[in-house]
């Protein structure tokens, strides 16, 4: 009777829910677009203020197509409406002199605008806060950043990251070049900021390649930017052959989902015979429950560690569309069923060949 019994009660439990991700809606932004003098292009960021309905975007463009810069907009996640977007007004990014950053090749610091949040902590009437990440100009000697900004583009602090993850003299340690603090996203509370690395760090093992994946660093900052926990994270071999040799695999953006568990994205760029770039890109859901803290760990290369556990959430390559060079991601608004959304934007590089491409994301848990 016991064992009946137990049986039963088994069969009773509800299954454990497991997160679903669907597409709802594919966009296009036209190409060439200018607004108050910036370019749209190049959108490495989005971010989404559910006070106002305001949406982010920050551009990676350093100073060549208007200076560089963020706008703010909006977007229209229902399955049956374009989904824009339509621009309001364009913030040139600013140093802390108050001064816009100047092209490549002017010898000081240039932006590499890569993530932008919204500070949900701001909860005065008619003011947004916004922090972004810049991967730092390795050719120039300028670290990566994170920086925090009025909304009217007025400089309110720089955040150096940890010195790890920053370029070291000589390059046989520190971060790469190109490869550094691409994602950016608060903690469910706010009180807290998680940093991905877009590649590994040099004493940390060589970049991805088709035969061997990576580790990268998730570190956890407090509002002040002070670590309070760093994890491992890795990321998968790039996702094809490349003809010509070239083709990479990282991480583009991260968003937290709860106190120990972030959206990962994987972006694999594969360079054709033509000089063409595809895109693989996968979203995955890690889990820094049971992950070891590598705070103090100087090198994951020499050293053997437990990151992160991580599930596939989305092969994007299953969609049945094309899928462009897929960098920034953000929650949207919820449906009218009370469905969760998850919007996504393309880097287009300014490159004619590629598209401005906006995916809206059914997120079911």
């Amino acid at each position: 009777m016991r064992g009946v019994l137990f049986a039963a009660l088994l069969l009773a439990t509800p299954a454990v829910a497991k997160e679903r991700v669907s597409l709802i809606k594919a966009c296009e932004t036209p190409k060439g677009v200018v607004f108050e003098g910036g370019g749209y292009g190049g959108i490495s960021g989005i971010d989404h203020d559910p006070r106002s309905g305001l949406w982010a975007f920050i551009s990676d463009d350093k100073s060549e197509h208007g200076p560089s810069h963020i706008f703010l907009g909006r977007l229209d996640v229902r399955p049956t409406k374009p989904c824009g977007p339509t621009l309001e007004k364009m913030i040139p990014l600013r140093r802390e002199d108050g001064a816009t950053f100047p092209d490549r090749k002017a010898g000081t610091e240039a932006a590499d605008g890569e993530s932008v949040r919204f500070d949900p902590q701001i909860r005065e009437e008619e003011r947004q806060d916004l922090v972004w990440s810049t991967e730092g100009d390795f050719d120039h000697g300028y670290p990566p950043a994170v920086r925090r900004m009025k909304a009217d583009g007025t400089p309110v602090a720089r955040i150096v990251v940890p010195d790890a993850l920053t370029f070291h003299a000589g390059g046989r340690t520190g971060a790469r070049k190109n490869a550094t603090t691409e994602g950016l996203a608060w903690s469910v509370d706010g009180r807290s900021l998680w940093l991905s690395m877009e590649g590994p760090l040099v004493q940390d093992g060589p970049i991805p390649s088709v035969a061997e994946g990576g580790l990268v660093r998730l570190t956890r900052l407090d509002r002040a930017g002070k670590p309070l926990a760093q994890y491992a994270y890795r990321i998968d071999p790039v996702q094809a052959a490349s003809p010509v040799g070239v083709g990479d695999n990282g991480v583009s953006e991260i968003l937290a989902l709860d106190d120990h568990r972030l959206l990962v994205l994987e972006r694999s760029g594969i360079k054709g015979a033509d000089g063409r770039y595809g895109y693989h890109v996968r979203l995955y859901l890690a889990d820094l429950a049971k992950a070891q803290s590598i705070s103090k760990v100087e090198s994951l290369a020499a050293t053997s560690v437990r990151p992160a556990e991580k599930r596939l959430l989305l092969n994007f390559d299953s969609l049945g569309i094309r899928i462009d060079n897929l960098e920034a991601m953000a929650w949207g608004p919820r449906l009218k069923d009370g469905t969760r959304t998850l919007v996504l934007a393309s880097d287009d590089n300014y490159d004619a060949n590629q598209t401005n491409q906006i995916l809206v994301l059914r997120f079911e848990r």
